[in-house]
């Protein structure tokens, strides 16, 4: 596993551009990302993550602005307003698919959960990668990796990770806006209190 200094933006994207896990940073917890766009990096990290396609658990898309969620969701004037309003942040939004949107991990789900991160070194990621797939850092049942020596121990197949800490304890809010109403899926850090 190679350690990554937050500086090192080149050497990150090496490691995703060569089809590896990275372990990042985020304002909540570590997570495990690969590029959106790599359909055996996605395999790889589904492998490690124990998870099959249809578990129920979904990856997550972040990208690095709410213009950049049309591409992939399909987006209501409310349901942009509330993503201006609450992103960057400690949120996942559950948006409908958007009809134009193909791709080979997605095409399986009708939905996709969408985050931005209110992380900086993240967020300079995002704009020199493009969107990432992200999962929490941890061996499936465990809790989550708050820093990088934690991820270094726990998950040594990860193929680089990037040296830090994590900003909390709590995995982000997860809120489904495929509704009238949302409907919260699982409550983390962030209280949500308008829509």
């Amino acid at each position: 596993m190679k350690v990554v200094e937050q500086k090192n933006f080149k050497a990150a994207m090496d490691a995703l551009n060569r089809g590896g896990i990275l372990g990042v940073p985020t304002e909540t917890v570590y997570g495990l990302a690969v590029k959106a766009d790599n359909t055996p990096a996605i395999r790889k990290l589904l492998a490690l993550k124990n998870r099959e396609v249809g578990s129920g658990k979904v990856l997550t898309m972040m990208v690095a602005d709410v213009d950049q969620m049309q591409d992939y969701a399909y987006m209501t004037r409310k349901t942009q307003n509330f993503a201006r309003h609450y992103f960057p942040g400690e949120l996942t939004v559950i948006l409908p698919k958007h009809r134009g949107f193909k791709h080979p991990y997605f095409n399986n789900f009708e939905t996709i959960g969408i985050r931005i991160p209110e992380h900086q070194y993240m967020l300079d990621l995002l704009k020199k990668t493009g969107p990432l797939l992200v999962t929490s850092a941890n061996p499936r049942g465990e809790a989550p990796c708050r820093n990088s020596e934690e991820l270094i121990k726990r998950l040594p197949d990860v193929d680089a990770v990037v040296k830090g800490v994590s900003g909390g304890n709590l995995p982000s809010t997860i809120i489904s806006l495929c509704d009238k109403e949302p409907v919260v899926v699982r409550q983390g850090g962030l209280l949500v209190i308008r829509y």
